[in-house]
């Protein structure tokens, strides 16, 4: 089938902001989506791309959630 979208029912549960793809809405670089502490990437927020992006984009995350948690973040 080959990949589907993100698992709807944790974005309903979440209520969790979507594109027109059904991708979670979360801004490229903070990664933040409308739930205060709770952040997308990926394939979550891209939809179906290169493994490069979604490793990229998870350091990127992880970057962002050091920030929203220990208010300031050493990693790159």
């Amino acid at each position: 089938m080959g990949f589907m979208g993100p698992e709807q029912e944790i974005v309903k549960q979440f209520e969790l902001e979507t594109d027109a793809r059904s991708n979670v809405k979360a801004e490229h670089g903070s990664f933040t989506t409308n739930l205060p502490g709770v952040f997308a990437a990926g394939d979550m927020r891209r939809g179906q791309s290169l493994v490069v992006w979604a490793i990229n984009e998870g350091r990127g995350a992880a970057r962002e959630c050091d920030k929203y948690l220990m208010g300031v973040t050493n990693l790159p």
